[in-house]
């Protein structure tokens, strides 16, 4: 029941790297380490590192997104996991986030991505 977060930049984009469980427990953490990301900015979130993500996780990653959006940004994700991108297919957001297999991908994808109404 941890969480590492740590971040980074490349070109105009912020990197966010997790690590371990994004749950109801580890969501205070992501917040705090996240909520100095300027509203507006584009963010790619690597979650291979990934083991457990809940709703409530999902719920921040939205929440990191909608800032990103009022400003212009984006949101990314960066996984291979299949249990973590299984979360965004059954809930219906894989069309709301840009997603790619790692940062390369994700940032290639947010450079062709069209936010669904």
């Amino acid at each position: 029941m941890s969480l590492e977060v740590a971040a980074g930049d490349r070109d105009d984009l912020v990197i966010i790297t997790l690590s371990g469980e994004l749950d109801i427990y580890t969501v205070p953490i992501f917040q705090r380490d996240v909520g100095v990301v300027p509203r507006g900015t584009s963010v790619v979130v690597d979650m291979d590192g990934v083991t457990l993500l809940d709703s409530s996780g999902l719920g921040a990653l939205v929440a990191l997104h909608s800032r990103a959006l009022e400003g212009g940004g984006v949101v990314a994700i960066a996984s291979t996991s299949r249990p973590v991108l299984r979360v965004f297919e059954v809930t219906g957001l894989r069309g709301t986030f840009p997603i790619g297999d790692d940062v390369d991908a994700a940032i290639a994808a947010i450079k062709n991505f069209s936010p669904e109404a």
